[in-house]
């Protein structure tokens, strides 16, 4: 009899970046639901936020990573144009870094073979004084989001201190690891700069969408002015028409008075006539 192998159960999650580092963390479950708009999000409102989405085995390690930009409205709802498929794209990922427990799936800015999903994708860097890659390893390891793991020696957590971040070029299996402070400048910059190109774009459609509905109440407002006038318009013609039926009425009232009246003058003078005839 042949035995199956079970396949590791993985956790998904959505973690959040701001300037100090990961600022909120939610189960997949819920992040579905701020997708659907069953919630907001007001701290994020008119933002576009740097997150990850993650799958973490029961041992708290990382397996996929997916580096992904989210774009909020002014209400803090995330922006109905938005879609991404994270978890089939963290599916076809490459082989990354060694964050613990074997190189991970990654995907990011610039280590990405999907292109259609490029401007919505940034990369990690460092910030607050430590590597994105290794915060991430951090949260994963203080498990606030509650995931269901091993025994405490079976989970064989690294410290962060202890993270390599390898390289693109070695993440296919080659070259040095990155170590000095000039590369992670280098894409701390890239992902800022396509940071501030998106939010410019985000800009600039806002603005677009809102001098369209500025010229549609104008011209809403054009049409019931316009609407307005041709109503007093008609108004004033109806009363015209009326009054000069009226006239006529009383034109024709008056010639039925006069044709009485010479009808009556008829009869008597016919009756006069018979009269001196006999």
């Amino acid at each position: 009899m042949m035995s199956t192998v079970a396949k590791p159960l993985l956790t998904e999650a959505v973690m959040f970046f701001s300037e100090r580092g990961i600022s909120k963390e939610m189960l997949f479950p819920e992040f579905e639901a701020l997708l659907d708009g069953l919630v907001a999000s007001p701290d994020f409102a008119d933002e576009t936020v740097e997150a990850v989405f993650l799958q973490i085995n029961a041992r708290l390690q990382v397996r996929a990573a997916v580096f992904f930009t989210l774009d909020f409205d002014l209400d803090g709802y995330v922006n109905r144009l938005w879609n991404m498929p994270l978890r089939q794209i963290a599916e076809r990922a490459e082989r990354g870094p060694d964050m613990g427990g074997g190189p991970i799936r990654l995907v990011c800015l610039g280590y990405n073979k999907q292109p259609q999903y490029r401007p919505m994708l940034w990369k990690p860097g460092q910030r607050a004084g430590t590597n994105d890659l290794a915060l991430v390893k951090d949260a994963v390891a203080r498990n606030s989001l509650g995931i269901l793991g091993e025994d405490e020696e079976a989970l064989g957590v690294i410290s962060p201190e202890r993270l390599n971040i390898a390289a693109e070029d070695a993440w296919y299996g080659g070259g040095n690891v990155i170590g000095g402070v000039a590369a992670e400048a280098a894409v701390a910059e890239e992902a800022q700069a396509q940071q501030e190109k998106h939010t410019r774009e985000v800009r600039e459609y806002r603005q677009q969408i809102e001098l369209l509905n500025n010229r549609l109440r104008a011209l809403t407002l054009e049409k019931e002015q316009a609407l307005v006038e041709l109503r007093g318009i008609h108004a004033e013609h109806l009363e015209i028409v009326q009054g000069e039926l009226l006239d006529i009425k009383q034109e024709l009232a008056q010639q039925q008075k006069v044709n009485a009246n010479l009808k009556r003058e008829l009869s008597k003078a016919q009756s006069r006539s018979s009269t001196d005839i006999e």
